[in-house]
């Protein structure tokens, strides 16, 4: 079984804002989209590279100074649209610690089908394994998701490419989704991560206390799963926030999802492979 990674010391807990100390969900969602806009208009040179031939199928590249320093794979939540544009700035901690960032794009839910958008997910990472390491991005990756993106995340565990994962305010059981994404019963069951055999690499699960009751119950649930199987990684509930504040937590170089992010690939990296049954 693979241990809990750490949680930071109480000293550094203290990282983690307060609601009260917080601009409301909307400006932070608005300053988070000026500052991703701003991030792509300063490093232009490796955006929208195309994984396939369509259209929506690009990646966004953030290389650190080294080739083999730890890569966040951004996965936006935005109900399976997969627009990166408005994402980027979520990397802002980890690049201040010289982490490389990485957004893909993929087809925009209903019309495209969410088995089309899983199998275009497990290109771009084919894609980033394979030609990444051209544009100088070449380390252990951390798949990092907020909402649907938390999802895809989880889909995506067992990618090779893929050392361990965060999921942040998701979504692990589409259940009662079926209309809204055209999913059939076979598609629900397959799709939903918290119906699927567990993936023994660490994936941390947070949520906002003042998220939806329904999210904090199916992290809640996830982490009881995977917990059951083996499946390591915490469960991180931040009072008083909702997303915004859970991704500002991950956008802080000294927030407590950044922190969590830096140990989970270090307590990765300093364990043996884990055999799957």
């Amino acid at each position: 079984m693979i241990a809990v990674p750490p949680l930071p010391p109480r000293g550094q807990r203290s990282a983690v804002r307060p609601a009260s100390a917080l601009p409301p969900p909307a400006e932070l969602a608005a300053q988070r989209q000026a500052d991703s806009a701003a991030l792509r208009a300063a490093r232009p040179g490796k955006l929208d590279l195309p994984y396939t031939a369509t259209a929506e199928c690009r990646w966004d590249l953030y290389p650190a100074l080294r080739p083999d320093a730890p890569v966040l794979v951004l996965l936006p939540g935005d109900d399976w649209q997969g627009s990166r544009l408005q994402a980027g700035a979520v990397a802002q901690g980890l690049l201040a610690h010289g982490w490389a960032a990485a957004l893909p794009g993929h087809s925009a839910a209903p019309e495209a089908s969410l088995t089309r958008i899983v199998r275009q997910m497990h290109r771009a990472l084919d894609w980033l394994a394979a030609q990444a390491p051209l544009h100088g991005v070449a380390g252990p990756v951390l798949l990092c998701g907020w909402g649907s993106g938390a999802h895809l995340a989880a889909m995506l565990l067992d990618h090779p490419r893929v050392t361990a994962g965060l999921g942040l305010c998701g979504r692990y059981d589409l259940a009662g989704l079926e209309e809204r994404l055209a999913l059939n019963p076979l598609e629900t069951e397959v799709l939903s991560p918290q119906r699927l055999p567990v993936v023994r690499k660490p994936f941390a699960l947070a949520y906002g206390e003042a998220d939806a009751a329904e999210l904090q119950r199916q992290s809640r649930g996830f982490h009881a799963h995977r917990a059951m199987d083996g499946g390591g990684g915490p469960l991180l509930p931040l009072p008083g926030l909702e997303v915004e504040g859970v991704l500002e937590s991950l956008r802080a170089p000294d927030g407590l999802l950044c922190h969590t992010a830096r140990v989970l690939i270090e307590e990765s990296l300093a364990r043996p492979p884990q055999a799957e049954d």
